[in-house]
């Protein structure tokens, strides 16, 4: 099993029908993260992370129960452990862990009960919203 403190990379985009898609790339082990945005492709980059940030993720990754989620949230789920989102998007987050074995969830109009500490997580690292326009 593994835990927090072996992940070495996050991967989480969300699309949506006419509203683009972001995606973020969190390279921990390389002190590194990488952005892109359909909409907006001049705003693309790739960003050095402080040891700071890198070590405030780690906590603050711990908070989202990431390794907890299912690997998939159908449509229009709504129990503790979801919650329902009324816009047409798609989400997918994917960690690999230091040894190369590899966690991903994906949902559609539902997300994990912590998505906002996770969306958190990923504002912090790019400095950029994560949400569609």
């Amino acid at each position: 099993m593994n835990h927090y403190e072996d992940v070495v990379r996050i991967e989480a985009e969300i699309s949506g029908y006419r509203k683009a898609c972001l995606r973020a790339n969190i390279y921990l082990d390389r002190k590194l993260v990488a952005w892109n945005d359909s909409l907006q492709w001049n705003n693309n980059f790739l960003r050095s992370l402080s040891v700071e940030c890198i070590d405030g993720m780690a906590e603050k990754l711990k908070g989202t129960d990431l390794l907890s989620w299912n690997t998939h949230y159908p449509e229009l789920v709504s129990s503790e452990t979801a919650a329902p989102v009324f816009s047409p998007e798609q989400w997918s987050v994917t960690v690999t862990f230091r040894d190369g074995t590899v966690f991903r969830s994906t949902g559609s109009r539902s997300f994990p009960a912590k998505w906002k500490e996770f969306r958190d997580l990923i504002e912090c690292a790019v400095r950029v919203p994560f949400r569609l326009r």
